[in-house]
């Protein structure tokens, strides 16, 4: 990808800002699976928008987003904000590759962060055809959705025009050894679809996780299939041969230890050597 600016503290207000993890590290960590980290690929590379959402700091929301950038092609443009005084001073959007706006959270918590006018300005430039990638502090899709409508006042239209929600689950893991110590575990506990339902909002769980058996349910049933691939432009029995390859590529990754973020970047590039890359959906 192509920044068009700099960010400015992308990771927030931190003593020692926290060390990126690549997507293979998620996947090897639990956070998602192989299969969920496929289907998300398939998105980001047709310029999907989406909102990482968790309530407690340093619950892996920016990790998350961050990781998912590596899906875009090499020829997307990000802008970054930067809080208040924030200009949008973006370029014209291309039909040929995603334009993202990154926003590192929409919040009022400090200045960097984005709320009030320049949020809503952020959802009218989606509407427009760019692409928004961004933070939020909830545990919950309807939540989020809350705060856009009732505390931003965000219309449902353009909220409409996010992709993905996706909220995080951060908890205690119990460790098998004697010492029988605790760690914290992160996962993508849902992904949810959003579509305009008159002048509402229907909600669409693509991708659940379960807590007692620690999987992942990816596109279960046949509609959640055919919604994405709808979204994506191709069938579904493309969209399953996508799944199954880019699947198997990154399950290889995992197994071979490919896991530092340049040597998945340019993994990732290999994959299209022999593959026509799709037309972004911008």
């Amino acid at each position: 990808m192509r920044a068009l600016n700099q960010p400015v503290s992308w990771w927030g207000w931190h003593w020692e800002p926290p060390v990126p993890m690549s997507i293979t590290e998620l996947i090897k960590a639990g956070n998602l699976d192989a299969r969920l980290a496929a289907m998300l690929w398939i998105a980001m590379e047709r310029g999907a928008s989406l909102i990482v959402a968790a309530d407690p700091p340093s619950s892996g929301k920016t990790t998350t987003l961050t990781a998912l950038l590596s899906f875009t092609p090499p020829e997307t443009a990000v802008y970054f904000t930067r809080g208040m005084g924030e200009t949008f001073a973006l370029p014209p959007r291309s039909d040929s590759y995603p334009t993202y706006i990154l926003i590192n959270e929409m919040s009022d918590h400090i200045p960097v962060y984005t709320w009030d006018e320049n949020a809503r300005r952020a959802f009218e430039l989606l509407s427009t055809g760019y692409s928004l990638a961004t933070t939020m502090h909830d545990e919950t899709v309807e939540g989020v959705v809350r705060q856009l409508r009732e505390d931003l006042s965000v219309p449902a239209a353009q909220i409409a025009n996010v992709t993905f929600i996706m909220p995080l689950y951060l908890g205690r893991l119990s460790s098998p050894s004697a010492a029988a110590r605790t760690s914290f575990m992160r996962r993508i506990q849902e992904v949810a679809m959003l579509d305009l339902d008159g002048e509402d909002l229907s909600v669409n769980r693509v991708v659940t996780w379960d807590g007692k058996s620690d999987s992942f349910d990816v596109l279960p049933k046949s509609e959640h299939r055919e919604a994405f691939a709808t979204w994506a432009g191709i069938s579904v029995d493309e969209l399953n041969a996508e799944l199954e390859k880019r699947e198997a590529f990154l399950s290889t990754l995992v197994s071979t230890g490919v896991t530092a973020i340049p040597e998945v970047n340019a993994a990732i590039e290999s994959f299209y050597d022999e593959a026509i890359r799709p037309r972004p959906q911008v």
